[in-house]
This record gives C-alpha cells, structure tokens and sequence, in this order.
C-alpha cells in the first residue's frame, strides 16, 4: 500500500507540466515544415521554451529572442544542435537532450518556435 502513495504522489506535480500559461495560445501553421516543427517541439522543446523554464527563453518572450535572432538563424540551429554549454553546465542540452533527433527536425522545431514567437508577438500589440 505504501508503494502505491509513493506512485500517486507525483501526479499532481506531472498533471501541471506542460500546461499553457494563460494567455499563450500556439499558433499552427498550414506551412508542413512547421507543422513537423511544432510537433517535435511539443514533444521536446516545449518542456523549456514554454514558459522559460531554467532560463530557457520562453516563447512568449520578444525581447529574448530579438537578442538571440541578432546572432542569425545559423547560431541558433547549431545551438539547438549542439547544445549551450557554460562553466556550470549545459544551459540547454544538444539536441534539447533527445539524441534521435535529426538536424532536419531540430531545424525545423526552432523554425517553429520563431514562427510561433513571432505570431504571439503580432497577436499581443494588436
């Protein structure tokens, strides 16, 4: 019966991961590049990037991803590739620390997120 409470005793913790903050729809897209994009975020990037979790930026933050876009898309594929290492540890892990991923799909998730940054952007000035 112990073992039972110890299974049940995360729930509440996973049953809020994951979860949109108010105000932060994901926009979809026709375009199928970024529809892949958005699913492999979902799965992978989203843990971080939704609300910024471990000063990942979040996708809703503008001005974080100004300064990050001033490097050029190039900088942050390969930064979505290889990981963002620091003297503390890694900031972000290679491959948002799922290995399996091909360069295509990283490409195409961080082509998502900007898509998708851009869009909750456009929809928070109007």
């Amino acid at each position: 019966m112990r073992w039972l409470f110890l299974l049940t005793l995360p729930l509440p913790l996973l049953a809020a991961c994951g979860k949109e903050t108010a105000g932060t729809a994901l926009p979809v897209f026709d375009d199928a590049a970024l529809a892949q994009g958005k699913n492999t975020w979902m799965q992978v990037c989203r843990n971080c990037h939704l609300n910024g979790v471990a000063g990942a930026p979040a996708v809703s933050d503008a001005a974080a991803w100004a300064e990050r876009l001033s490097k050029g898309r190039p900088t942050l594929y390969r930064n979505a590739i290889d990981g963002i290492q620091t003297d503390q540890g890694w900031s972000m892990p290679p491959r948002g620390g799922n290995d399996r991923l091909t360069d295509v799909e990283i490409r195409q998730a961080v082509d998502y997120m900007l898509a998708a940054q851009a869009e909750i952007k456009a929809q928070a000035v109007q």
